[in-house]
């Protein structure tokens, strides 16, 4: 339950619908008609419970007198009164603003009903006094009858306990005699691909009426410090999560007394109408300019917006031509004499639409750089100029962490990684984890996310992971964390979990639920399986899968789901992927990682891995319904702890992480220069895109990066535009193109070289034009074969041809006309740099896109920028090439029930799989465990272990038969090796699961 529910589910019981808290509206009615100026008198007329101001309504001024509960409601109630009364002059706008339904519709609670409540102590000469209040109350909210006809109402409670609600928690499981318990598992439907289900089912009509509020809370007025109001503008934090903010703020004197005493102090909830008025349009500050059209149109030449200030902001931002253009050079006091606001709007105007794509760009940068320019909070860390600040000493250690990353011998500060791992924040960031309240109510320091985000250099790789366990995916999966850490916490201590079992019920908060969907096999297994994502990306709880028309549930189906759905999006005819026809390497080879057995080219098989193949964005069509599903797929896979055999590149890994560990501090810092390196908007320079206005176009004072913030495009439908840049520009690299396009890269090095040889000669002053043209057109390419041939002779075009026919497109022009514009020696930079931007970037921005906002719907992206990519990888897959050897096989699996360690059976399946080769290995664990996979550290993490068990009654003609849910092998005792391997292979060849 979010704030705002919470806050109008206890605004709500000052409004009941039995006769007494009408009585109480009637008394609010009678105090604002007679204009009572006493805010105590206005308290007390304010109170819908009878049991705290029985003793007197005059006196209100006192909250402390009455305990500390009847004090937090007595400040809640006074700033409800307070706000009410500033915002109505009238009977009737009171009414309307305390307006029971709004406050009440969508709460969902134990106790939906009103409850009837009879005081028989209440003085029967004031209820006939408050009559007449009652009748004019009742007249006026009949005409809200039809409105609050679906709407509960309920009086003041004053033992009611507000309870948060966890969607993915069932109540923990109570093992004492008599007890009912929940399912952990519940069927979850789906409707079939192409249908749609609604989205909220009875939606009241009271709804569509409810005002649109904002939440604040103020804290109590420390010593030194005046009243502080937060705004509650997260609608998943908690209260709690404020007040430990509020408790920050002010001096550092005390700072840790008020967290000491966080529980003691009265905190005050503040609601506001958050609608504005029409006729007061707001300032808009954060647009493609400073302000909006209608804001100056509305305000120019008032004191609000002064001509004097929209002429400094032009002449500070737009360039000569333009301010001479619209006569706005000279002072400003002389262009306010010669240009009225009519003029000024119009120059304006155009000012928008010549500079507002560069404008939107350099506000996105600042927003970025304000957000990232100082890695702790002012909460943290107060900054101080004229010191060296904590803030200063993180922003070294990124710098000498990146420096120490180069692979050059010439770099002068080689350290090892581990040596930047602080111990001391380490046990911080720790001893936080290990509050339950503060992690249950997601209420972490900010510097903890920060630190770990961009610091990750700081901690161990086995701290960033439990860090992201607890924090990723919500608090009901910190809250199983928390359980299961303190259980495993207590196994390795070597005592008894819990020494009472009403101990251990009382200390379980849940369980997880699991949620089990029926999908089909076959060819329907994909649109299921979308359609699956679709409908349970948001959700926290497990999903589990059933296949139709299988006995088999659990563990091991789901894993299944999981192998074959990966296997279906490896397939070639997806077109997803980047693959080659001409090229067939000793990767490709006839696989079964799913569907049986199937030749070379039906899966992309590549050694770099899988990398998006780019598209002309226009015709990308339903290959970004396959990456947004792809996004969910591996999210939901982390969330659940699942893993998924999928053969990404490392430069696909490195933009789910934004780079290597050190390369997204590189980017930070660039991010920084860049915004630094100008004083007036101007657009970015681009060595590649050549136009008409180059000559006019100032260039930026500061060398440009090495990967230019705004890319060129390749659409057929632009005159090599410069568009702004996308979340992952600047991530990939040279060294990531040689590696998804190694036969293209090698031919676009020796175009580089060409142009290097280019700028050589003409960078040498004792050639004359004549001796220059001659040495460049002397230049040649040369092949792999060892020929060489001028670019005239390539016969070269601006055009990209995709590298195979299952795209669907034959060419993309890179520029309009790219296939009559011909590449030579003049114009070699610029089509090296638009190849690479359309195969690694501008072609390939939409399937990103997609990609984040499907993985985005399950858990946030960047909660993975604290990982490198090989960290990543093992998250992800696990170890996808599993290996073992016989002592691994002797130390980390159980023969029981009919075999030992020493029988002749056993002995025969460890010398099997120690003969497997890579493909084997990987298809005895698909059948074994439901994976392909091992998890991190091999067989020895592999949980439960693996079980080898006699299968009774059996020959040489049985075939062995598992159950993948807790990795249990029933061997038959064949009489030889050979037969053993015979039938274990044949085994796995069989898909299905039913009863054995």
């Amino acid at each position: 339950m979010n704030l705002l529910e919470s806050f109008a589910n206890l605004a709500s019981r000052n409004f009941g619908c039995n006769n007494k808290s009408q009585t109480t509206a009637s008394t609010l009615l009678r105090a604002l008609s007679s204009n009572r100026a006493s805010t105590e008198s206005l308290l007390s007329a304010a109170q819908s419970f009878p049991n705290l101001n029985n003793s007197g309504r005059g006196t209100g001024n006192n909250p402390s007198s009455t305990g500390q509960r009847q004090s937090n409601v007595l400040s809640l109630s006074q700033t409800m009164a307070l706000s009410l009364t500033n915002s109505s002059d009238s009977e009737a706008d009171f009414l309307e603003s305390c307006h029971a339904q709004a406050l009440l519709e969508g709460i969902e609670d134990e106790q939906p009903e009103c409850v009837e409540e009879e005081d028989e102590e209440d003085d029967e000469d004031d209820e006939d006094e408050m009559n007449l209040e009652d009748d004019m109350y009742n007249e006026l909210m009949d005409e809200e009858e039809g409105h609050n006809s679906d709407c509960h109402r309920r009086s003041w409670d004053d033992d009611f306990v507000l309870k948060r609600q966890f969607s993915a928690l069932v109540p923990a499981f109570d093992p004492r005699p008599g007890r009912t318990n929940v399912n952990q598992t519940q069927d979850f439907d789906v409707p079939p691909p192409g249908e749609q289900k609604s989205v909220r089912d009875g939606q009241s009509e009271c709804e569509q009426g409810e005002p649109r509020l904002s939440l604040s809370i103020r804290g109590p007025s420390y010593p030194g410090m005046s009243d502080i109001e937060v705004p509650l503008d997260d609608p998943n934090s908690t209260i709690f999560k404020y007040v430990q903010t509020l408790s920050l703020m002010g001096p550092l004197n005390g700072r840790m007394e008020r967290l000491k005493r966080i529980w003691d102090p009265t905190y005050t909830l503040i609601y506001r109408d958050v609608d504005t008025p029409p006729s007061q349009p707001k300032r808009q500050e954060n647009t493609a300019g400073r302000w909006t059209m209608g804001y100056v149109a509305h305000y120019i030449g008032s004191d609000t917006l002064p001509k004097t200030e929209l002429i400094d902001y032009l002449k500070s931002n737009a360039e000569e031509d333009f301010l001479a253009r619209w006569r706005l050079s000279g002072t400003s006091k002389n262009v306010k004499k010669t240009r009225n606001c009519s003029q000024l709007m119009a120059a304006y105007k155009d000012f928008l639409k010549t500079y507002g794509p560069r404008l939107a760009e350099q506000q996105k940068l600042q927003d970025e750089s304000l957000s990232r320019r100082r890695v702790l909070s002012d909460l943290d860390t107060p900054y101080h100029s004229d010191v060296c600040s904590v803030d200063d000493v993180l922003r070294l250690l990124q710098f000498l962490y990146v420096i120490s990353l180069e692979t050059n011998d010439e770099a002068a500060f080689a350290v090892q990684p581990e040596k930047f791992v602080s111990k001391k924040l380490t046990n911080k960031i720790t001893q936080q984890l290990n509050d339950c309240l503060v992690l249950a109510s997601m209420a972490l320091p900010d510097w903890c996310e920060r630190l770990t985000k961009w610091c990750p250099m700081l901690f161990s790789y086995d701290l960033r992971s439990l860090y992201y366990n607890y924090t990723a995916y919500g608090t009901s999966r910190a809250i199983i964390s928390l359980q299961n850490r303190r259980e495993q916490t207590q196994e390795r201590g070597g005592g008894t979990r819990v020494s009472r079992r009403e101990d251990s019920v009382e200390y379980r908060v849940g369980r997880l639920k699991h949620e089990r969907v029926k999908v089909p096999r076959g060819d329907k297994l994909l649109p299921w399986a979308m359609q699956v994502m679709k409908f349970h990306a948001e959700r926290k709880s497990v999903l589990e899968i059933e296949f139709v028309e299988e006995e088999g549930t659990g563990l091991g189906p789901t894993l299944e789901f999981y192998a074959l759905v990966s296997a279906e999006l490896q397939k070639t005819a997806h077109a997803m992927w980047v693959t080659d026809d001409s090229e067939h390497t000793s990767a490709e080879r006839a696989v079964d990682i799913g569907h049986g057995v199937k030749q070379p080219g039906y899966y992309i098989q590549r050694q770099g891995g899988l990398f998006p193949a780019p598209y002309p964005q226009s015709q990308v069509g339903k290959v970004t319904d396959l990456f947004r599903f792809l996004g969910c797929l591996l999210a939901k896979a982390l969330q659940d702890g699942r893993l998924v055999d999928v053969p990404l590149s490392r430069p696909f890994l490195r933009l789910m992480c934004m780079g290597e560990v050190g390369s997204n501090l590189t980017r930070h810092h660039d991010i920084e220069r860049r915004n630094h390196s100008a004083d007036v908007i101007t657009p970015v320079n681009s060595d590649s895109c050549s136009s008409e206005e180059e000559d006019t176009t100032p260039t930026e004072k500061t060398s440009a990066p090495t990967s230019p913030r705004l890319k060129v495009t390749a659409d057929s439908d632009s005159s090599c535009s410069l568009t702004p840049s996308s979340w992952f520009t600047s991530i990939l690299t040279d060294a990531d193109f040689q590696l998804v396009y190694p036969t293209r890269a090698n031919f676009l090095q020796q175009l580089k070289k060409l142009a290097d040889d280019k700028a050589t000669i003409l960078a040498d002053l004792t050639l004359n034009d004549m001796e220059k043209t001659r040495k460049l057109d002397k230049l040649k390419v040369a092949t792999v074969s060892g020929e060489e041939f001028s670019l005239q002779d390539l016969c070269l075009s601006f055009t990209f041809n995709p590298s195979s026919t299952v795209y669907g497109y034959e060419e993309v022009e890179l520029v309009p006309g790219g296939a009559e514009t011909m590449v030579d020696i003049h114009n070699v930079e610029e089509y090296i740099q638009l190849v690479t931007d359309f195969c690694m970037h501008s072609g390939i921005q939409s399937q990103l896109d997609a990609f984040t906002d499907g993985f985005n719907s399950v858990f946030p992206m960047e909660k993975l920028h604290s990982f490198s990519p090989s960290e990543l990888v093992v998250m992800l897959c696990g170890e996808q090439c599993p290996q073992w050897t016989r002592e691994d096989i002797m130390q980390y699996t159980e023969p029981k029930l009919g075999f030992t360690k020493d029988s002749p059976g056993f002995l025969k399946l460890v010398n099997v799989l120690v003969d497997m080769n890579a493909d084997e290995r990987k298809a005895f664990l698909q059948f074994t465990t439901g994976c392909s996979s091992l998890p991190p550290g091999g067989l020895a993490n592999l949980h439960p272990r693996l079980t080898i068990v006699k299968k009774s009654d059996s020959t040489d003609c049985t075939y062995p038969s598992v159950n993948t849910c807790v990795h249990y092998l029933k061997l038959p005792d064949y009489s030889s090796e050979e037969v053993l391997r015979q039938r274990l292979s044949h085994a796995t060849i069989e898909k299905g699961f039913h009863l054995n």
